[in-house]
């Protein structure tokens, strides 16, 4: 299940855009990523692995898989959701909360933003194949660029959340935590 593997990262992406607010000269930014934790897996639908890396001063390098062990279809319902703090104390607030039916996410935000960018260095599903059916999906070496989101970002603490789950039982999660700093 590409999807799944990849809305993690790109949907990060994604959100953090979304999250400009101050566009122009701006001092020197570094994004440093505190934590990328897998907080639920229920191995009798999936396994995951995801890893984040910093390669280059604006790239990071994204590495996963997902053995997907059972298909997934419209009853499975993609959640993110992305938090900001500017000192990283406990008031996180709310910044973006998407929540779409998996097969709908394939149709719209994976066709339009993801899949283009991830084909390259992966076996992701085409956009078009939901309900995903099983296979071990893997994503290698995908260099994210993060130059352009070190402008558009504001400074502070982001979590991001993904979820994934039928109806109330969630069968994956994923929290990234990241900070944007301003030398």
């Amino acid at each position: 299940m590409g999807s799944s593997l990849c809305s993690v990262s790109y949907l990060a992406v994604l959100a953090i855009i979304v999250l400009a607010s101050n566009i122009g000269v701006q001092a020197k930014r570094t994004i440093r990523i505190h934590k990328l934790e897998k907080v639920a897996q229920d191995t009798t639908y999936l396994r995951s692995r995801l890893r984040i890396a910093e390669s280059e001063i604006n790239e990071l390098k994204i590495d996963g898989s997902l053995d997907l062990i059972h298909s997934l279809n419209n009853d499975w319902t993609v959640v993110f959701k992305v938090l900001r703090s500017p000192d990283g104390d406990a008031n996180f607030e709310k910044v973006l909360t998407l929540e779409i039916q998996l097969c709908d996410f394939m149709k719209s935000y994976y066709k339009d933003i993801f899949y283009e960018r991830i084909k390259d260095y992966s076996n992701a599903p085409h956009p078009s194949k939901c309900p995903l059916p099983k296979e071990h999906y893997v994503l290698q070496d995908y260099p994210l660029n993060v130059k352009v989101l070190k402008k558009l970002m504001s400074p502070g603490f982001y979590r991001i959340k993904y979820t994934l789950k039928n109806e109330e039982t969630k069968i994956l999660s994923y929290v990234l935590e990241m900070e944007l700093e301003e030398d």
